[in-house]
């Protein structure tokens, strides 16, 4: 046999695949030269924990696990500032209103327009406000259901926004945006995780 057979016991060339010295037991693992496990340390045991689901071990990817993915966090910020705005604006209007309510009569009268269809369009304004703050509030808890309701909410926000053009063209972005946010694999695998 020649010296450059890879198949000689004694060549120092040649490459074993387990570090295994050729011929003899391998040393104990954590040795110098001892066996490395397939995840890279000594023996067979991991190092770390297995990635979870979404990429990090055991969660989603930029947190701890159990952390709120920032899409979500984005849409909650939306559903607090855009529910504190609304109800401001709704509580302005019903006392501008009020105060107001002779010469609104006198001036949009001849429209068969009265001023109780305002009331009920700012009072329902109102009450989508102070869902939204609630649905917001509620998000660390989770569940499908929750995720559905704030859809539903931003859908309402965009008919909002629609409804009170150009003045609502915040209303209808910040509505379409939290609906995307909310749509996605990484919201609804947040919102679907197993809860305590």
């Amino acid at each position: 046999m020649s010296s450059s057979d890879p198949n000689t016991p004694n060549d120092p060339y040649r490459k074993n695949p387990y570090d295994r010295p050729p011929g003899g037991q391998p040393p104990p693992a954590g040795q110098p030269g001892g066996y490395q496990g397939p995840y890279g340390g000594p023996g067979d045991q991991p190092l770390a924990p297995p990635p979870g689901p979404m990429g990090s071990p055991g969660g989603p990817p930029g947190g701890p696990p159990g952390a709120m993915p920032g899409k979500v966090n984005s849409s909650r910020m939306i559903f607090f500032i855009t529910g504190g705005l609304q109800a401001l604006f709704s509580l302005l209007a019903i006392v501008t209103f009020a105060a107001a309510e002779d010469d609104l009569e006198e001036a949009y009268g001849d429209l068969g327009v009265g001023t109780g269809i305002y009331y009920t369009l700012f009072v329902l304004f109102l009450l989508h406000a102070i869902a939204g703050i609630v649905l917001a509030a509620k998000f660390p808890q989770g569940g499908n259901g929750l995720r559905i309701a704030g859809v539903a909410w931003s859908a309402v926000l965009v008919l909002i926004g629609l409804a009170t053009l150009p003045l609502g063209l915040l209303w209808l972005v910040l509505g379409i945006v939290c609906i995307v946010l909310l749509s996605s694999a990484e919201s609804a695998a947040w919102f679907n995780r197993p809860r305590a």
